[in-house]
């Protein structure tokens, strides 16, 4: 079992942390392209990093549908079985954001709760649970999205649980 990473002072932003479950050899092409446009036309500043695409986003509410419209139309237009997407989404430090993306499983956004209370409660997603993913803190609220349609039915609103 690893160590719990402490919190560090850093940058706070709106991070989007994109990773890679790979089984067997990749069938289809590469998604970073089609992930990096997604996020720049959303208003992305792209981080130079040792995962697979980083985004910063200074709106909440952004990230949040580029991270869903992403997710969605990897799974349609690139359709690779092999290869699966994990998506983190968090408010505050870059190590957090990342140690959100580390509670995901291929295919599933995980939202923090910094981003349900940055979109205002409007998050289309469900709990997970609390986690404690920080050495140093109290449990965090982790959503996990269960938009489908993104694009379609306007700003996503949470599903009644």
């Amino acid at each position: 079992m690893t160590a719990r990473p402490e919190r560090k002072e850093e940058e706070s932003g709106t991070y989007v942390c994109v990773d890679f479950e790979i089984g067997v050899e990749p069938l289809g092409p590469d998604p970073r392209t089609l992930v990096e446009t997604i996020f720049l036309d959303n208003g992305a500043n792209l981080i130079e990093h040792e995962l697979p695409v980083l985004a910063a986003f200074d709106d909440p509410a952004k990230a949040v549908e580029a991270a869903i419209v992403c997710q969605w139309r990897v799974q349609r237009e690139i359709d690779d079985p092999c290869r699966k997407l994990r998506i983190g989404v968090h408010s505050g430090s870059l190590s957090e954001a990342i140690a959100v993306l580390e509670c995901s499983n291929g295919n599933q956004i995980i939202f923090s709760g910094a981003i349900d209370v940055a979109t205002g409660g409007a998050l289309d997603a469900r709990p997970m649970g609390l986690a404690t993913i920080w050495a140093d803190s109290q449990p965090t609220q982790l959503w996990l999205s269960t938009d489908s349609r993104p694009d379609i039915d306007g700003r996503p609103l949470r599903i009644p649980t």
